[in-house]
């Protein structure tokens, strides 16, 4: 297997951050382990240590755990800086552009050294970009169309004044339009979310690769801990719309009072969920646990009843993967890709999305059968080794990454002749 030089950029890099910091960790520490030279480059929050792997850490203006202003404000002085300040305080979501910008200028002496045989970015799908194709074929993960989450946004916008904050945040979704389109080669993690971009973007289907991403499943494992009878969990970003949460404390509603949910989010009182869960008088019902360590998440996993995924859309759904690999039943919307995670009546149950009787109908079967919750939770590990490692999506990943390199040089040897 050829040893590649690869740069990854990832605009934010901590697993804190949700599943495309996940991906970000896993994948590199695999593709080092096959031999490859990787180096990442990160914004804030920055990617969690890598052993042997060099990270450049970039800088930003805004960091989604440590809002306060600037510091020092002289950084204000620097126009790249002062743009970015000026659209994060009227609203808007200016990290992929600068990032990507911020990136090209730290790799265009080494791209011209010849350091890289490859870039691959994961999703920023910023103006940067084009600039580092001049030297190397320049890939990028697309896990979902943005396009879905504007839609869920607007959706369940709860005034005119959200309406228009949340048409300025999505402004971003133009640039990639633009830029995904003239990028070398397009991977995401599963088939429904190929479907979505390429419907969204408007781009040929051939121009995308199906690689699943992966679990960790000697973290994500049985415990042999005691399950909480009647206790569901959601592991999810309550202030992302399309993650469901809406739907799922109506399900609440319509379920026993000894039903309790235990949400795992760093939830504020004027957040979102907080504000739902008191409008629909769930505050003894309803919990959340704030952060959590990997360690703690694993044993929310191992003593909950069953965990809900329900999601409007997910483009592979790491959640439920990590419950499945932790033997605990699913349920699930088709909402994306969660029928690919999730085998209905096999590790699990698929319900519709935004359908919060449908929820609770399946929340009741589950809940009422001990024996089907153990079946399908035994089923649903089975499931995640079998078919879903990072070692099988790093193989893949390097195997796509010669292909563009190869075509890549073939063009450029094209253009020469012709030149």
């Amino acid at each position: 297997m050829n040893k590649l030089k690869i740069a990854f950029l990832t605009y934010r890099g901590n697993m804190r951050c949700g599943g495309q910091g996940i991906y970000s960790w896993y994948l590199v520490q695999e593709l080092k382990k096959l031999g490859h030279d990787i180096t990442v480059i990160s914004g804030p929050p920055y990617i969690d240590p890598l052993e042997q792997v060099e990270v450049k850490k970039l800088s930003s203006m805004y960091d989604v755990y440590d809002r306060r202003l600037p510091r020092p404000l002289s950084r204000l002085l620097n126009p790249l800086n002062f743009w970015e300040w000026v659209q994060i305080i009227t609203k808007g979501f200016p990290e992929p552009f600068t990032f990507t910008l911020r990136t090209y200028l730290y790799l265009r002496k080494r791209l011209k050294h010849g350091d890289f045989d490859l870039v691959h970015d994961n999703q920023s799908l910023g103006y940067g970009l084009l600039f580092l194709r001049r030297w190397v074929p320049v890939t990028a993960t697309v896990h979902h169309p943005m396009h879905v989450d504007r839609e869920a946004a607007l959706k369940q916008a709860r005034s005119r004044r959200e309406i228009i904050k949340k048409r300025r945040f999505y402004g971003f979704i133009s640039m990639q339009d633009r830029v995904i389109r003239r990028l070398d080669g397009l991977v995401t993690v599963s088939q429904a979310a190929k479907e979505a971009n390429v419907t969204a973007y408007r781009i040929p289907e051939k121009s995308m690769t199906v690689i699943y991403n992966g679990v960790d499943t000697d973290v994500f494992r049985p415990l042999n801990l005691e399950r909480e009878d009647n206790r569901l969990l959601l592991v999810t970003n309550t202030e992302d719309r399309k993650k469901g949460v809406l739907y799922l404390l109506q399900a609440m509603v319509k379920l026993p009072p000894e039903v309790k949910l235990t949400i795992v989010d760093e939830v504020k009182p004027r957040n979102y969920a907080y504000v739902l869960r008191e409008e629909m008088g769930l505050r003894e019902r309803v919990t959340f646990t704030g952060r959590l360590t990997i360690e703690d998440l694993v044993k929310q996993y191992n003593t909950a009843s069953v965990v809900v995924v329900p999601s409007v859309y997910e483009g592979f759904g790491l959640p439920a993967a990590e419950a499945s690999a932790c033997a605990t039943p699913v349920i699930a919307t088709s909402g994306g890709a969660l029928p690919e995670v999730i085998a209905d009546g096999e590790s699990g149950l698929v319900v519709p999305p935004m359908d919060p009787e449908a929820l609770a109908e399946a929340i009741r079967s589950l809940l009422s059968n001990p024996d089907l919750r153990e079946r399908m939770g035994n089923k649903g590990r089975e499931r995640i080794q079998h078919l879903f490692t990072w070692q099988k999506s790093a193989k893949e990943h390097t195997a796509y990454f010669l292909e563009v390199i190869n075509e890549y040089s073939r063009l450029q040897a094209v253009r020469h002749k012709r030149g």
